[in-house]
């Protein structure tokens, strides 16, 4: 499934979040409706098409209030899967998007 498909998908609220990013979005404050919006603005920064869990993507995304985040996205069954979701941080991440150095 390709990005756009899976953004399709993400506007219908036809997805499903792990126990992870439920507990990860909780932590960092971030409802839903945040999650929602960074899939639908943002882009894939990573794309782990062959990872043995099965393929992901790392998508970057600023909310509504334009808070920079991170989604991981999965497949499961036909549906997207948030798999993660959080603030990336600064001394892992340049701008949110390239990965620092040893991260």
């Amino acid at each position: 499934m390709n990005f756009k498909e899976i953004q399709k998908l993400i506007k219908k609220k036809d997805y499903l979040f792990s126990n992870h990013a439920d507990e990860e979005r909780t932590k960092d404050k971030l409802a839903a409706e945040d999650i929602e919006e960074a899939v639908l603005s943002g882009k894939v920064i990573e794309e782990r098409l062959n990872d043995p869990r099965g393929e992901s993507r790392l998508i970057v995304g600023k909310t509504e209030d334009q808070r920079l985040i991170h989604v991981v996205i999965g497949l499961r069954s036909g549906k997207p899967v948030i798999v993660t979701c959080y603030i990336p941080s600064k001394e892992e991440w340049i701008s949110g998007k390239i990965r620092a150095k040893g991260s």
